[in-house]
């Protein structure tokens, strides 16, 4: 269980405290059903890591991904226009009930003000995979090692890092639906995307100018006071003994420091909602060598997706939107006691009934002599 003791929300055979009203009662109680569906993720989540939570901080194994990579001849510098960007984590983070915080009058308040600190842990991981040169193992390690630092061995601080690990992610707009999700390469689209967008190739022998080039920008845009008045890196060669070789840890060292400036926080957008699908979509009945032929029996006992039943579901559809454009107006027009309108539009609704219902008798005709029995049953259920 991911509770721990002094937690109001308690696991199977440990009780909630007495003593509650009925009104906190029923708000604790509705504070874990919104909390339901985040543990058991988190909970199954947790089960592929030796040892799960159970007292040890969380610490899987990292992912392993390809570099940034250029022609032969050419190496990766940071693009000096790039600007790192990050969703944080602010919202990915997973708060759970402290007897601690509790307050019996309000007892969701404590829930909504414990403070995630693994926004800053997000957000230094989303540094890592903009920086040109950094490995996904290097930004792997730097989250967990700010993770453990933030959480020195709380579990529900741990609980927090593993939900943000999990949830602060981009949503992908690419994937492709019809592919299997494969669950190894989901781990390095982030870190590819991120270099992608902050790497560009250079010939070798531009690497070091580049480099600079990419370093005023930064300085130009987030510390001028590194540059001389001539827009140039003070003590440029010192910059080089320290850092040569070392460049990629370079430029994610100033970002950090400067992250406040140098990072745009960006609102996450939200998935798009759960479209399920229809009842025709998967039966095979289109793809069937034999559809459309043999008898009306074999139709009843195939698929749903009959042309007439769904030309006449489509004729209804548009039906039912001119009725309630003009069920809206003739209320309007009650409302504003323009009896007069109200009347007409009156006679309108029952035209568009008298005007329907031709058009599906004619249409189950037309199914009966296509021998389309099952549309011309679904048409037959429109008209009663």
């Amino acid at each position: 269980a991911v509770f721990g003791p002094g937690h109001a929300s308690a696991p199977q055979g440990r009780a909630l405290p007495s003593g509650l009203p009925p009104s906190a009662m029923a708000a604790l109680g509705a504070a874990a059903r919104l909390c339901a569906a985040p543990l058991l993720l988190a909970t199954a989540a947790l089960g592929q890591f030796p040892g799960g939570m159970g007292g040890n901080a969380w610490n899987p194994p990292p992912p392993i991904c390809s570099p940034f990579k250029c022609k032969s001849g050419e190496v990766p510098v940071g693009r000096p226009e790039h600007k790192i960007w990050s969703y944080g984590c602010k919202e990915a983070g997973m708060n759970v009930f402290n007897m601690a915080s509790l307050d019996p009058n309000n007892p969701l308040a404590g829930l909504k003000n414990q403070k995630n600190d693994m926004d800053k842990c997000c957000v230094e991981k989303d540094i890592c995979k903009q920086t040109c040169g950094k490995t996904s193992k290097e930004c792997h390690e730097q989250f967990q090692k700010c993770s453990k630092k933030t959480c020195k061995g709380d579990q529900n601080c741990q609980l927090q890092a593993f939900m943000a690990d999990l949830m602060s992610e981009p949503l992908d707009d690419t994937e492709d639906k019809a592919k299997k999700f494969d669950p190894e390469a989901s781990k390095c689209k982030a870190y590819t995307k991120g270099q992608s967008e902050a790497c560009m190739c250079v010939p070798k022998a531009d690497f070091k100018s580049a480099t600079e080039t990419k370093l005023r920008r930064f300085y130009k845009d987030f510390n001028p006071e590194k540059l001389t008045e001539d827009g140039e890196i003070k003590d440029v060669e010192e910059v080089w003994k320290k850092w040569k070789g070392k460049e990629a840890d370079m430029f994610m060292a100033l970002a950090t420091k400067y992250k406040a400036k140098a990072v745009e926080i960006r609102e996450k957008p939200k998935p798009p909602p759960y479209t399920p699908p229809s009842k025709d979509e998967g039966d095979g009945g289109d793809d069937s060598p034999d559809a459309g032929a043999g008898s009306a029996f074999d139709g009843d006992a195939g698929s749903d997706g009959d042309a007439s039943g769904d030309a006449a579901d489509a004729d209804a559809s548009s039906y039912d939107t001119r009725r309630a454009e003009l069920m809206a107006k003739k209320k309007q027009a009650i409302e504003d006691e323009d009896f007069d309108a109200a009347s007409d539009l009156k006679k309108q609704l029952a035209a568009l009934t008298e005007e329907e219902l031709e058009s599906l008798k004619e249409q189950k005709t037309k199914a009966i002599e296509g021998e389309d029995f099952l549309g011309a049953k679904k048409i037959k259920d429109r008209i009663a």
